[in-house]
């Protein structure tokens, strides 16, 4: 970015802001190089007034949740990076819905759902990430999806018009929103229902059980890296064509479960991208499935995973 445009963005933006703030420890990988401007919004207006001067000086914008599912470039990310702060992160209760800003953690948004007794979320406990990050990706576990209990959500479009989207005008699929790829989330709204409240704690302490038996909790990941194939799972695919416990640099299979790669110390994106390059080889050149990354790029110039076939 031009150092004139740059600080000419820091002038303009309405909320804290700085320049060159290292992405990697806003990251569950811990890698990533540097934002040309990192953004910290604290409520709706000044996160619709941030995009709107980015997007009036030309610059890309990358929303960053809590730094799940993500890989950012060693070079880092040239451009505007915002990640929600205060209002933005907020909670709260209108009878059996619950309202949250785009920037609470899921983990906070389960256990406050639990805490007021309401049930739908229990399998979502644990998962890793942002509220808004969630929804973005249709985020999972042992069954259940953020889907099954959203109601509607106010977004702001690339034109800077605020919309409402409900339930009925998302195709929800397997990791995917696609209609809320090409838009900023400022509120989302989830229908709960009324349960037993030592139930729903009995299933979220199962929940976090099978995370911590299955799971590398111990290193740095970005969650799953592929998304599961038809029919079978990347995990198993990956074990079977020898590539548990493959490495690169600091970048390694997890030997607990082949379908997280793990940063077992300075491991850097160049790593991690080789890494997944080599596995979707393996399990290619074995199988013939070809895995798709569940893990979103930041900051690189060309696909980072992409392999010939």
């Amino acid at each position: 970015m031009n150092p004139a445009v740059r600080d000419r963005l820091l002038r303009r933006l309405p909320c804290p802001a700085s320049a060159g703030d290292p992405l990697a420890p806003h990251t569950t990988f811990r890698i990533g190089g540097p934002a040309e401007v990192f953004a910290q919004p604290r409520t709706v207006a000044e996160l619709t007034e941030a995009l709107r001067v980015a997007r009036d000086e030309r610059i890309p914008v990358f929303y960053l949740g809590l730094g799940s599912n993500i890989l950012v470039s060693d070079e880092g990310f040239d451009g505007v990076v915002i990640r929600a702060q205060e209002d933005l992160c907020r909670m709260h209760m209108a009878g059996n819905i619950v309202c949250s800003g785009p920037g609470a953690r899921l983990l906070d948004l389960t256990g406050f759902v639990a805490a007021h007794g309401l049930s739908g979320m229990e399998a979502l406990s644990g998962i890793p990430g942002s509220v808004g990050g969630g929804l973005y990706m249709n985020a999972g576990a042992y069954g259940a999806e953020i889907a099954d209990t959203f109601a509607e959500a106010d977004a702001l479009s690339e034109d800077g018009r605020v919309q409402t989207l409900r339930r009925g005008d998302i195709h929800f699929g397997y990791r995917r929103a696609p209609e809320l790829e090409n838009v900023i989330i400022l509120q989302s709204r989830y229908t709960l229902r009324l349960g037993d409240q030592q139930s729903i704690y009995a299933e979220m302490r199962r929940v976090w059980k099978l995370r911590r038996a299955k799971q590398p909790l111990d290193f740095p990941s970005a969650g799953s890296i592929f998304k599961r194939p038809p029919g079978d799972f990347a995990g198993r695919l990956i074990e079977a064509a020898g590539g548990k416990g493959a490495r690169v640099g600091g970048a390694m299979v997890s030997p607990k479960h082949a379908g997280i790669f793990i940063n077992v110390g300075g491991a850097t994106a160049t790593d991690v991208a080789a890494l997944v390059r080599q596995i979707r080889r393996r399990v290619y050149d074995e199988f013939h499935v070809l895995l798709e990354p569940e893990v979103k790029p930041v900051g690189f110039k060309e696909d980072p995973f992409a392999i010939a076939i």
